[in-house]
């Protein structure tokens, strides 16, 4: 188990201005409070990723900050959610946890996994309760696959996941989503986008995860080592088989929000999506029929 020190060494070693504290339950870290209090007296933005079971025991660990965010997985309604949780009750934990974090307070975000078989409108039902709780936001979260795909299973698997983000990107338009625009049009099968795995680094028990977190294919001591052995033009779908399936935001948003692979009109909409956005609010915009 890490120690604090260790933690904080880590996120000052590669100068992140946010942190996402995530990996099993991280409310049952001995020492969560201790953590999270140091990572935001040092100026940081952090997301503690949890599936909700443990916030209302953990409420009092800090006050409300405007630079903290409660982040709950909640992949469907309740059926959906239990079912691919393979826990009865814990959606109910979880939206116990996130109507508590609410009533004191804090900023709460929900992330839904998309999976090739989600039922969309199962999620537009959810993000409509938790409207009701003024749940801050919503990050749509792609799922990777963990076995190997053969190249005509990796082209249906990217087709359904395509045709989910579009009709996600139609049913869910209202709501805050904090998935950028440019991610979701990659999402959508719209445009390309190069891995950034290297703009969202991994530091855990074992060091840094080299070169990205999914692929396990090793670890380093420390950040610098990371980026200079790395051969970052190995890794991205097209170079890399077990790439290939993959669609995480933490290299393609990360791709979206630094920049690359621009188009003309980018910064536009990037902006417009930045300065539209409003925490706990709908937005009131058309649909299209």
């Amino acid at each position: 188990m890490l120690a604090v020190e260790q933690c904080l060494a880590a996120m000052e070693e590669c100068k992140t201005p946010i942190v996402a504290i995530y990996g099993g339950e991280p409310l049952e870290y001995p020492e969560i409070a201790r953590l999270t209090r140091e990572i935001l007296a040092r100026g940081k933005h952090l997301f503690l990723c949890t599936d909700g079971r443990l916030i209302r025991r953990h409420l009092h660990m800090i006050p409300p900050y405007t630079s903290f965010f409660w982040n709950v997985r909640l992949d469907g309604t309740q059926e959906s959610h239990d079912g691919r949780a393979g826990c009865p009750g814990l959606f109910a934990e979880a939206l116990d946890g996130v109507k508590a974090a609410k009533n004191a307070g804090f900023f709460v975000l929900v992330t839904t996994t998309i999976f090739p078989d989600t039922n969309l409108r199962d999620v537009a039902t959810l993000y409509e309760s938790l409207h009701a709780m003024h749940v801050d936001g919503y990050m749509l979260s792609p799922h990777y696959p963990t076995h190997k795909l053969c190249r005509n299973s990796a082209a249906v698997f990217h087709e359904n996941m395509r045709e989910r983000f579009r009709e996600a990107s139609m049913l869910l338009q209202e709501y805050n989503l904090l998935t950028s625009p440019i991610y979701l049009e990659y999402l959508r099968g719209e445009r390309e986008l190069d891995c950034c795995s290297w703009g969202s680094p991994v530091f855990g028990p074992k060091g840094w995860a080299a070169p990205c977190y999914l692929l396990n294919y090793g670890y380093e001591k420390n950040y610098q080592t990371l980026v200079r052995k790395t051969v970052w033009e190995n890794f991205g779908r097209g170079m890399n088989p077990r790439c290939e399936p993959c669609l995480s935001h933490s290299g393609y948003e990360t791709a979206a929000v630094l920049g690359m692979n621009a188009k003309a009109g980018d910064f536009w909409k990037m902006l417009a999506w930045q300065l539209n956005g409003s925490l706990g609010e709908k937005r009131e915009q058309v649909r299209k029929p």
